[in-house]
């Protein structure tokens, strides 16, 4: 005998009946096969994003983003921000600056420095930098990864927090803003922590007619703004120091010189020179553009050949830069006569070889914020033969032989008298290399945290 349900669990399994449509696991459903039927696939992903577990792990997203912002702005170490775009580039100097100072950082425990580039929102279409991050107790890299089980669009949200970029990097509360680039990126713009910028050379001031046009007013336009917001600026030489001073700039008290360390060239090691380097040969390396003064050292050794010197072969390692339409044309000519190879841009092992084989580098620049080949070829035990100017002289001191910048008779006959003289270079080479040992980048990194320091306490 059955007996019949009370009236209570009647009422439950009624209840049940009506409201399992609205299940959200069926409510999904049920749009999931309309939005299928329809082929809204548009309609389709943001259905997707309705279901529980997207929602349930977008709360938890959420969540840790919190706590990441937090944590961050509770560090107790002076935090910097370090832009380091130029790390996604091809590096030149200004690349290896910043990849040498972050790698003799990274081992510190006084100071955080969180690194913002490209990839800050992990969206895809970023490429990784050219060269590993530096990592170390010191190091963050400051990147946001968006999940695609989210209920949102990856590639939506990964866009709206690139748009906001500017107030996710301020919210870190970073008290340092490091610009190792001239100025200040625009990421930076809402950060309120203390600017402290790198500038490595006035070339836009001291010889503009050396550059673009473009290139100058982008950078009397930004350097100026830049100069004026900073709270200390650091320059790789006291001959950039006096200029920015003398400029009007920026006032001595704001302005600290601190000199780089050997370049990235110098720590590697020597492999096989490039195919086509003769036997004997005079380095050049830098990028090949007007204010490298290359077209002064043609002359000179046209003036050798006319004089039936037979000089070696002059060698050029470096890649085209610009406002090189007549120095591209020399180049050909050197080339047809036999007396010029240029290798372009080769990587540092290739690099170190060339600078080791070398008789003689030469660096004719008519002007220089630092001359990072001087301090390479030093460190190398070349012979340096430099233009008479004061940021080398600062540089390399008795380390170098010196000729007039505008003067290829002058370096024709140093030149001769070099190439001659074996024991000459070989005491040129000795004194190179202990002046190159003065350089050091553990000195630049603690120099460099002073400063940052010495920012972050000023009113």
């Amino acid at each position: 005998m059955s007996s019949k349900p009370d009236p209570l669990s009647r009422l439950v399994r009624r209840g049940r009946r009506l409201l399992a449509p609205l299940h959200p696991r069926r409510i999904h459903g049920r749009l999931m096969r309309i939005a299928v039927r329809l082929g809204y696939n548009y309609v389709r992903l943001w259905i997707v994003g309705l279901h529980p577990r997207r929602i349930l792990a977008t709360l938890r997203w959420a969540h840790q983003f919190r706590r990441i912002l937090r944590r961050r702005r509770a560090e107790p170490r002076l935090t910097v921000a370090v832009d380091v775009s130029a790390l996604w580039e091809p590096l030149t100097g200004v690349g290896w600056y910043l990849y040498r100072l972050l790698e003799h950082l990274a081992e510190r425990d006084d100071v955080r420095l969180r690194l913002y580039g490209p990839g800050f929102v992990d969206k895809r279409d970023v490429p990784p930098p050219v060269v590993e991050l530096p990592t170390g107790p010191a190091i963050e890299e400051v990147r946001y990864v968006v999940p695609e089980n989210l209920s949102f669009v990856f590639y939506y949200l990964a866009e709206k927090l690139r748009r906001i970029q500017e107030r996710l990097i301020a919210a870190d509360g970073n008290q340092v803003l490091f610009a190792p680039n001239y100025f200040l990126p625009p990421w930076f713009d809402r950060s309120g922590g203390k600017l402290v910028v790198m500038i490595h050379d006035l070339s836009f001031l001291q010889v503009p007619e050396t550059l673009r046009e473009s290139t100058r007013l982008d950078l009397e336009a930004h350097v100026r703004s830049t100069s004026r917001r900073a709270a200390r600026v650091l320059t790789p030489s006291a001959t950039v120091r006096g200029e920015l001073i003398s400029s009007g700039l920026v006032d001595a008290s704001r302005a600290r010189a601190v000199p780089h360390g050997p370049g990235s060239v110098s720590i590697a090691t020597p492999a096989s020179p490039p195919d086509g380097t003769p036997e004997r040969y005079v380095l050049h390396v830098g990028t090949l553009e007007p204010r490298k003064n290359l077209l002064t050292l043609f002359a000179a050794w046209r003036i050798l050949r006319d004089r039936n010197l037979d000089p070696p072969p002059l060698v050029l390692c470096g890649r085209l830069g610009w406002k090189t339409e007549t120095l591209e044309r020399e180049i050909d000519n050197g080339r047809r006569e036999g007396w010029l190879v240029h290798h372009g841009y080769l990587p540092d092992e290739q690099v170190a070889a060339l600078y080791h084989g070398a008789l003689l580098v030469v660096l004719p620049s008519i002007y220089e914020g630092f001359g990072l080949p001087a301090l390479e070829a030093m460190a190398a035990g070349a012979p340096l033969l430099c233009s008479d100017i004061p940021v080398l002289r600062e540089v390399a001191a008795e380390g170098a032989a010196y000729a007039p910048t505008d003067q290829p008779a002058a370096w024709a006959d140093r030149l001769a008298e070099l190439l001659a003289d074996h024991e000459q270079r070989s005491e040129l080479a000795r004194r190179g290399r202990d002046r190159s040992r003065q350089f050091d980048w553990r000195r630049t990194a603690e120099q460099t945290v002073a400063v940052w320091k010495e920012a972050a306490a000023s009113l």
